[in-house]
């Protein structure tokens, strides 16, 4: 369910890539990946943590492995979405200068 969400949003992320460069360069390219590591980080991993318990017993290991997930997993998809498109782009302006 993890890698799912993370996949979804490096679809934004390169969507969002796409639009930037389609409508001209008003945000550098790497303040979005900045954004996006910013919220593996500290906003998307709290939506899936479990509901507490109300027997006061809480184990915080399912936390723990949420939150190590979405920074190990997070961080390796934004950089990887940061360079394919990148080496696209980089690939597309050096078909465009052989014409």
């Amino acid at each position: 369910m993890i890698l799912l969400f993370i996949f979804g949003i490096s679809l934004i992320q390169f969507g969002l890539y796409y639009l930037n460069s389609k409508y001209g360069k008003k945000v550098p390219d790497f303040l979005i990946l900045l954004i996006f590591i910013n919220c593996y980080f500290l906003v998307i991993p709290r939506f899936f943590y479990p509901e507490p318990r109300t027997d006061g017993i809480n184990c915080g290991m399912p936390v723990l492995g949420i939150t190590l997930g979405f920074w190990i997993f997070g961080t390796i998809a934004g950089t990887a979405t940061h360079l394919i498109w990148k080496l696209i782009k980089y690939k597309s302006t050096k078909a465009q200068q052989r014409v």
